[in-house]
């Protein structure tokens, strides 16, 4: 179903794929890495997927029609690009309507600070995709020790010009880094078309989630929701106990009693629809022409995730549910904060790539089935 159908750039980008609909959902690639880092510490006790298993989430996904696939450079040092570039390779040949959309990103950390460090990331990105240009590519932060967002979309436009992508994504970027962003692209000449966030029940009703909204709607800037099931805070599975031992929920200082009334709401509507409370959660974000990015590592866990295609919320249950949304927006994240971030993000990437030229990117348990 798709009753939240609205026009975006996003829309208008692609327009043989989504003629008829905006994109339903994203498959999100973060735990997709092969390196012993992902496998040990990104991914912890649960271990990195196998080769079998991507294949099958995949491969149920592309069955309902998804054609968004999320992956960046950073997630495995570049192995999850690798990763989906296989999968790509053994698919079947589609039409163009239905052919796989890869979106990776560049990470800007302080020591890649020139339009050619934008541009050999892209080629390599590219590279390890399996695709001559990228459909779209993120700057996965605006966040740099001394460049600012406009430097960036330049770099992108030249790599335009050259045909290494389309169209330019942002990810984390406020509302006020979204104008600038836009600004930049119509006066270096390429589109920027979506800005992935942190989109969930947690945030929505953060001031600065809602300025970020509401600037998007107005430019037309699709908005691609990740952690949209709050870190698994939203669903089901979650309990008291093991809220106890939840990290993210911790920084971001939340209380189980903050969740109270919110998971309650969700769990009587998803017995209303005969459906789990990660459904509910994700059509809450489909209801406000969100498109949820959803990570998942089974099969069975990609079925109950796509399940949520199948319905929609009623009006009431939504506006319900925005009223016991939280605050804790990581766009309101100081800046030295989300700096750190990216250091910090440059530091795992570097580690694990240097993993991976060392013969040392696929741990035995990843490469089953390959």
């Amino acid at each position: 179903m798709n009753s939240y159908a609205t026009d975006t750039l996003f829309q208008r980008h692609f327009p043989s794929t989504f003629k008829e609909s905006p994109p339903l959902m994203a498959l999100g690639t973060l735990q997709w890495g092969t390196t012993p880092i992902d496998n040990n510490i990104i991914n912890g006790s649960r271990g990195v997927l196998s080769e079998s298993e991507a294949r099958d989430i995949y491969s149920t996904f592309r069955s309902k029609g998804v054609v968004l696939f999320d992956t960046a450079e950073g997630y495995g040092g570049g192995t999850s690009e690798k990763r989906l570039g296989r999968l790509r390779q053994k698919e079947p040949a589609s039409d163009d309507n239905n052919e796989a959309i890869f979106m990776s990103k560049f990470l800007p950390s302080p020591w890649r600070y020139t339009h050619a460090h934008f541009e050999s990331a892209l080629r390599a990105s590219n590279e390890r995709m399996g695709i001559s240009k990228a459909p779209i590519y993120f700057l996965h932060s605006p966040m740099h020790l001394f460049r600012s967002v406009e430097f960036w979309v330049e770099a992108a436009a030249a790599c335009k010009r050259k045909g290494l992508l389309d169209a330019l994504g942002l990810s984390n970027c406020s509302a006020d880094e979204v104008r600038r962003a836009v600004a930049a692209g119509e006066k270096f000449g390429i589109p920027v078309i979506v800005n992935q966030v942190h989109f969930s029940l947690l945030d929505y009703n953060s001031p600065a989630l809602k300025d970020m909204q509401q600037c998007c709607d107005q430019l037309g800037v699709s908005i691609i929701a990740y952690n949209s099931l709050g870190q698994g805070l939203l669903t089901d599975n979650m309990d008291e106990v093991k809220f106890s031992h939840n990290k993210p929920a911790k920084m971001m200082r939340i209380q189980w009693s903050d969740l109270k009334a919110l998971r309650e709401v969700l769990r009587q509507i998803a017995d209303k629809h005969n459906a789990s409370m990660a459904q509910v959660a994700l059509n809450w974000c489909r209801s406000h022409n969100v498109i949820p990015l959803v990570g998942c590592r089974s099969k069975k866990q990609a079925s109950d995730t796509l399940a949520a295609l199948d319905w929609d919320l009623f009006s009431h249950e939504r506006e319900l549910l925005d009223s016991l949304a939280l605050t804790r927006c990581t766009l309101d994240s100081p800046v030295w904060r989300r700096k750190l971030f990216v250091i910090l993000a440059g530091v795992i990437m570097s580690a694990c790539r240097l993993l991976d030229l060392l013969g040392l990117g696929v741990v035995k348990q990843a490469s089953i089935g390959m």
